[in-house]
């Protein structure tokens, strides 16, 4: 199936990929598994902070369901292309339901040791992280070309909105079993997903060879990633984002004590403001794919992304707090949305599954690294500063990146659709290739 997305100048409703019958079980199972996932990582990081009420405590678990990004999601992009895919899906999600089965156990168990919440965040992590690439791998199969931002964004607003759902649903249910209430919650709904996905059917897609080693087909998709300029320009971008934007997990906690007192309600809330404005960032994308500028909102959500953690690190009442963090959440999901959607369309069907692993592989680990060097630096230096320097930092970095060709191009493109340069005309013969039989 080709991956333009066609320019057009017809408007395009906020659900218009929602119009298709195959994409819905998919996104209903997004919402469902996105949700669980974010009611389960707050409640374990209310947990781990009620341990010791240190963020390097926090810092520790966060880091523990995040690593899984780097160690496995790049490898479950290899078997995204490999085998199929919605088989890999409900795996995905019946780790999670286990996972957070075995988190409200040892929660009603009041086991003291951090270790066990950081085995089984780990589990967690690894389910949710591996599903992300999936997920996105199929959607060339479900929707048509024109609606494949659309799609995208639909799927970034799950992911973010999952940050104000998943707080709310917890937030009651904190005190309740030491957490254990909140896990089972996010054990039920991992339970509806992997039924959405049952549902869903059969989703074929053109595979690679599964009669190669999955190593050397790993390995081509890093050639792949690394041989075609844009898509490796959109990952660098990214990745350098989570590095420095993205460890404010770690940090929340002991912020939502600074400003408002050591509550689960206070963290809680900071965290639904943060998925609030991600949802209304994704949405706003969703409805305005066709008619925005798109290099220029690339370029700006860049910089701003890093900016808005400024007044989230030093606000000094609660309301500035939210204010704060839901402009954080706004700026970065359309900022992710955008580079997704990039990625999709350089890719073709056989090998996305590989480059977005090794893009949400690559983003995701070092937001685990992220959090935990925050979690203890803050501890140290204080919150504002671990949240405000990295977000400044990387405001300067997007300037510097003024000066790279690639990503000045994609900067000055207005329509999806002509932000890439086509991906496998920018191959050199022989390097970096990777066939549809591989």
């Amino acid at each position: 199936m080709p991956t333009n997305i066609v320019a057009g100048e017809d408007r395009a409703g906020i659900f218009s990929a929602v119009q298709h019958k195959r994409f819905r079980p998919l996104w209903t199972a997004s919402i469902l598994s996105g949700v669980a996932y974010m009611t389960a990582l707050t409640a374990c990081g209310w947990a781990a902070f009620d341990l010791h009420h240190h963020s390097s405590t926090v810092g520790l678990v966060v880091f523990a369901s995040f690593l899984p990004s780097l160690i496995i999601t790049p490898f479950a992009g290899v078997f995204a292309d490999r085998y199929d895919r919605r088989t890999m899906l409900l795996t995905m999600n019946a780790i999670g339901l286990l996972s957070t089965l075995g988190l409200a156990w040892l929660a009603w168990a009041r086991d003291q040791s951090v270790w066990p919440l950081v085995g089984v965040s780990f589990l967690l992590g690894a389910s949710r992280s591996s599903s992300t690439p999936m997920e996105q791998a199929m959607l060339g199969s479900l929707v048509p070309a024109r609606d494949l931002l659309n799609a995208v964004s639909l799927l970034q607003a799950n992911l973010n909105g999952a940050r104000l759902l998943g707080p709310l649903l917890a937030a009651p249910l904190l005190h309740v079993g030491g957490g254990a209430g909140a896990f089972l919650v996010a054990a039920a709904l991992f339970a509806l997903a992997f039924w959405a996905i049952w549902v869903l059917g059969e989703v074929p897609h053109q595979r690679s060879g599964s009669d190669h080693n999955p190593l050397a087909q790993f390995a081509q998709g890093v050639r792949y990633v690394f041989h075609v300029p844009a898509v490796c320009s959109v990952i660098t971008l990214v990745f350098l984002h989570c590095a420095f934007t993205m460890g404010y997990d770690a940090a929340l906690p002991r912020r939502a004590s600074d400003v408002l007192g050591v509550t689960g309600t206070a963290y809680s809330l900071l965290m639904m403001a943060m998925g609030g404005g991600s949802l209304v960032g994704a949405f706003l994308l969703a409805g305005l794919a066709r008619r925005v500028h798109f290099g220029y909102l690339f370029f700006a959500t860049s910089i701003l992304s890093g900016l808005t953690l400024v007044p989230l690190g030093y606000a000094v009442s609660w309301p500035g707090a939210l204010f704060a963090a839901a402009a954080v959440g706004l700026t970065q999901s359309i900022f992710i949305a955008l580079a997704t959607t990039l990625l999709q369309i350089a890719t073709p069907d056989h090998v996305r599954g590989r480059v977005l692993g090794l893009y949400w592989g690559s983003t995701g680990g070092v937001m685990a690294v992220s959090n935990l060097a925050t979690g203890r630096l803050a501890d140290w230096l204080g919150v504002g500063p671990m949240l405000a320097l990295p977000g400044l930092a990387f405001g300067a970095v997007t300037v510097l990146t003024l000066c790279a060709p690639t990503l000045r191009e994609i900067y000055g493109r207005r329509r999806a659709s002509t932000a890439m340069p086509s991906a496998l005309g920018r191959l050199r013969p022989g390097v970096g290739r990777v066939d549809a039989t591989d």
